[in-house]
């Protein structure tokens, strides 16, 4: 370029050259943890392994299996087993009672759940009445379907002591085919419904108290206080528990069965999917020990499991609140 005051030529100014971009350096704690990656994974990775997905892939094999246990040869069957699901009246109705569960029982759960929380948030021995809704949970399903089975039978507590008090005409066959159904229901409710009050209990107590003042200076009363507080504030914990809820809930077992007795298999009213299941392999006076037909039980509940999930968690789905 020419200078046009003095006429000298003055040269162009060289571009710094580029240096091309290498990888970040490591620090010596990176490449340690790195190190230790590995050889603290692995042993939970093979236990996984070996014990999940291993059993899990078997079961999907053995559904295609005509099959009786150890010592029997199994014989390839195709789709015969899951085609005799759709055919099955039994199994229908199974399948039909643990959706039952799954619908009826969360719905009054978790509207007593809320209730119950937002009630227990102001009170003062809140921690006491947690922990008396919680009790029921905590023991085993066994012995509270044992115990509750007691109480309902025609001449149990229950009926004696509506008798004792002069209303025998509230007392009724708790027990019998027509009513055993919804009586299992009622003691599905009762011994689930402290636990998702402790799940819903915990999600509120994060919740800072200066959201409540100020929505108090805002003039919100308690059902306000919760449908812009506490429900969107604690949205993360609502979607969990509403996944644990569908989990749980299409494999209840214990008390089923310990409910309606264990001398023999449960009445085809009572019966859900994990029952029949257990009918048909290895329980009863006189298992069946279908297993092929069991495993194809099995697949079908964990893929309706599968779905339920993942929609839920699309359903539920929100932005995260950080506070």
């Amino acid at each position: 370029m020419a200078d046009t005051t003095t006429g000298a030529t003055v040269a162009p100014t060289p571009k710094p050259a580029r240096v091309p971009a290498g990888p970040a350096p490591t620090s010596a704690l990176t490449q340690q943890h790195r190190k230790l990656y590995w050889p603290l994974v692995a042993p939970a990775l093979a236990v996984y392994l070996l014990l999940f997905v291993g059993p899990a892939l078997s079961g999907i094999w053995i559904s295609f299996q005509s099959w009786r246990g150890s010592g029997d040869q199994m014989k390839y069957v195709g789709t015969r087993n899951y085609e005799r699901l759709w055919n099955d009246t039994a199994f229908t109705t199974a399948f039909w009672n643990s959706l039952k569960i799954l619908v009826i029982c969360g719905v009054v759960i978790f509207a007593l759940a809320f209730v119950i929380s937002a009630l227990l948030r102001g009170m003062r021995f809140r921690r006491g009445l947690q922990a008396l809704l919680f009790l029921p949970y905590i023991i085993s399903p066994i012995a509270i379907g044992v115990g509750l089975g007691l109480l309902l039978d025609p001449n149990g507590i229950v009926n004696a002591g509506l008798r004792g008090v002069g209303l025998s005409s509230l007392a009724r066959p708790w027990l019998s085919p027509d009513r055993l159904f919804t009586t299992i229901l009622v003691g599905v409710i009762w011994v689930t419904t402290g636990f998702y009050v402790m799940l819903l209990m915990a999600g509120a107590d994060r919740i800072p108290g200066y959201f409540y003042e100020d929505s108090q200076l805002a003039g919100a009363n308690k059902l306000q206080q919760w449908w812009y507080v506490t429900l969107p504030l604690s949205w993360d914990v609502i979607a969990i528990s509403a996944v644990l809820w569908v989990i749980n809930a299409l494999k209840i077992f214990e008390f089923i069965y310990a409910f309606t007795g264990t001398t023999d298999a449960p009445p085809e009213q009572a019966r859900t999917v994990p029952i029949y299941q257990f009918i048909m392999t290895m329980g009863g006076r006189s298992p069946a020990y279908e297993m092929g037909y069991g495993c194809a039980m099995g697949v079908v509940m964990v893929a309706l499991i599968v779905v339920l999930v993942v929609l839920i968690r699309r359903v539920m789905r929100r932005e995260a609140v950080t506070f």
